[in-house]
């Protein structure tokens, strides 16, 4: 008896301890179209909506700003039920004419909220528009949050809706394709107050001459944004006056010097040395090796500035002149000065990280 009784509790034991139930894998993927009214490259198409039917349940993020129609003939409107998106027309599209579709992250799974950038490029007409259009773009005085930048391509310089849009990824890079040949005006900006225009007051960069879209197709356009110059802001750093020169009586630690061979000279350059956000010396880059000296210890920034206008500081985009912002490099990484220290650095310029206007 003792012996069962001895069992029977093992037994009752191991009955009651408490598992784990492992919910399996994580989703990683994307949602699928299993199912479309509109296939990618579709030729002659007469249709008043996009119907897309995918392998998974699905949920949208913000799809008046991330589904897109270009050309934008038409408003879109969404109609979501499971694993079903219906994509409306709600105006008709125009004859003989090339649209791309596009869901640049609005439409993801309902669980983990994984998506991926989904195009579909069709025509009203018996032929595509095969034109292409490459473009890089970053902010010169890049914002602590996370942006995106989009791209208008107009029909005129004084178009307010743009025929064309895209949007850069988070590494600056887009590609549109299905465009029409044609003269166009271009513009990079940042929308920041979402209202599907770009302002005069919001961070921007345009190409102020038109474009002919065929004469550029290999090239890649490049955009550098900044703020538009304004008269009655005179807080920009740009601005700085070099503070006073130190006092050495009332300097603690000894001063310092910094040598600086640049691979480039040139007298339209201008050196910007800043302690903080604190601007300690400037001058021209009229010989590739400057001496800066008389420096207190501390953790420098160091950017060259492409003063075209030579008139001692950085400018951004002026909109009224049409007059895109200055060339501006940042040397990549902090430069500690220590007290009594003499520091030699090298400086080399990537041809890539200024910008030709």
């Amino acid at each position: 008896m003792v012996r069962w009784a001895y069992i029977m509790a093992l037994l009752l034991g191991a009955c009651a301890q408490v598992g784990t139930i492992s919910g399996g894998p994580a989703d990683e993927f994307a949602p699928k179209v299993l199912e479309q009214t509109i296939v990618d490259k579709q030729c002659r198409v007469n249709a008043n909506e996009q119907l897309l039917v995918f392998d998974e349940f699905i949920k949208l993020d913000q799809p008046q700003q991330r589904i897109t129609l270009m050309p934008a003939d038409s408003r879109l409107q969404y109609e979501l039920k499971g694993k079903t998106l219906r994509i409306l027309f709600l105006d008709a599209l125009q004859p003989q004419t090339t649209y791309t579709l596009m869901s640049n992250g609005g439409i993801k799974d309902l669980t983990e909220g994984n998506d991926s950038l989904m195009t579909w490029t069709f025509s009203t007409g018996p032929v595509l528009d095969s034109l292409e259009l490459f473009a890089e773009a970053k902010e010169i005085l890049p914002s602590t949050k996370q942006t995106t930048i989009q791209l208008g391509v107009y029909q005129t310089d004084t178009s307010k809706t743009a025929r064309y849009m895209g949007r850069f990824d988070q590494q600056g890079q887009l590609h549109l394709k299905g465009l029409k040949e044609g003269a166009y005006f271009l513009k990079a900006y940042i929308d920041e107050n979402q209202d599907g225009f770009c302002s005069a007051l919001e961070s921007q960069d345009a190409l102020f001459e038109p474009i002919q879209l065929g004469q550029i197709q290999k090239d890649t356009l490049r955009f550098f944004l900044s703020k538009p110059y304004n008269e009655k802001d005179s807080s920009s750093t740009s601005n700085q006056i070099i503070k006073n020169k130190i006092d050495t009586s009332t300097v603690r630690n000894p001063l310092s010097k910094l040598i600086i061979d640049l691979d480039t000279s040139n007298s339209l350059l201008l050196l910007e040395l800043y302690l903080g956000a604190e601007l300690q010396k400037k001058t021209r880059v009229e010989q590739k090796r400057i001496t800066l000296d008389s420096l207190e210890a501390g953790q420098y920034t160091l950017r060259i500035v492409f003063d075209q206008n030579l008139n001692g500081q950085w400018d951004p985009i002026d909109l009224q002149k049409q007059i895109r912002a200055e060339e501006l490099y940042f040397y990549p990484e902090k430069i500690n000065l220590r007290p009594n220290w003499e520091l030699s650095l090298q400086v080399n310029i990537p041809p890539s990280s200024l910008f030709t206007n």
